[in-house]
């Protein structure tokens, strides 16, 4: 009995108390490399990846912020949603919703949007023409965006200019210059704005508004300027667009 009992005691020495220890929490690092070795989709930034889906480690994967997408959705390309053909740029036809190819060459980037009614306003010598009636739907189509618009003032009065209806998030400024319509030439900058009427978050401060003392008879510019800095006209970047009013 003496030596079964020294064995065991030897046993229960040699194997020392048995405990759950608890598993390491994987390194933030690792959890990374994970999640991208999952993803197929490779990207350079965020903009290779679809809406909802951010660039991590070289590929695209969910961004975290709201209900996770479907699985499988980050590894597909990006793609401009479409109702109908005039949703879509030059070259591209409305399928399936989505803006494709034609066919033809050279391909178009049919993330694109189509330009609004009122290009090409890109420069004062090409400018469209205020008609005493607000113009709707204008849009920044493209990164750096500029439009121009061409008013003649019939009195001596303060001329308001303001941007109104904002949608998907335009940020602007607006410049009013003198303008001699003879000789195509822009003269001084008589008003000036690059900030909404007010700053909380309200409908009522979505507002760009710029004045200036316009005389008789007279014609000016008015240059709005996309300041986002960042390309428009996917379905991760919905195309930013605004309403024009003079009075």
């Amino acid at each position: 009995m003496l030596g079964w009992s020294a064995a065991l005691a030897l046993f229960v020495v040699g194997c020392g108390p048995v405990e759950e220890q608890p598993l390491a929490a994987p390194e933030p690092a690792a959890l990374e490399t994970q999640e991208a070795e999952l993803a197929t989709r490779a990207c350079t930034n965020s903009l290779d990846c679809r809406e909802a889906c951010t660039c991590q480690g070289g590929f695209c994967v969910p961004d975290a912020f709201g209900p996770p997408p479907p699985e499988g959705y980050c590894d597909e390309a990006p793609v401009r949603v479409c109702s109908t053909g005039s949703d879509c740029a030059s070259g591209c036809n409305c399928v399936g919703n989505v803006c494709v190819n034609d066919g033809f060459s050279p391909p178009a980037n049919c993330l694109l949007a189509p330009p609004d009614s009122y290009e090409s306003d890109n420069t004062h010598t090409s400018a469209s023409s205020y008609l005493g009636t607000p113009q709707l739907n204008h849009s920044f189509h493209r990164q750096n965006d500029v439009d121009w618009v061409l008013v003649a003032t019939p009195i001596n009065q303060v001329m308001t200019v303001e941007t109104y209806n904002l949608r998907n998030g335009p940020s602007m400024r607006i410049d009013i210059y003198a303008y001699n319509y003879a000789t195509r030439t822009l003269g001084s900058l008589v008003g000036s704005t690059s900030s909404t009427v007010c700053s909380q978050i309200t409908p009522s401060c979505f507002i760009y508004r710029a004045t200036a003392n316009v005389v008789a008879n007279g014609v000016y510019a008015v240059k709005i300027t996309d300041k986002r800095n960042r390309p428009a006209g996917s379905d991760y970047t919905p195309t930013a667009k605004y309403d024009l009013k003079m009075y």
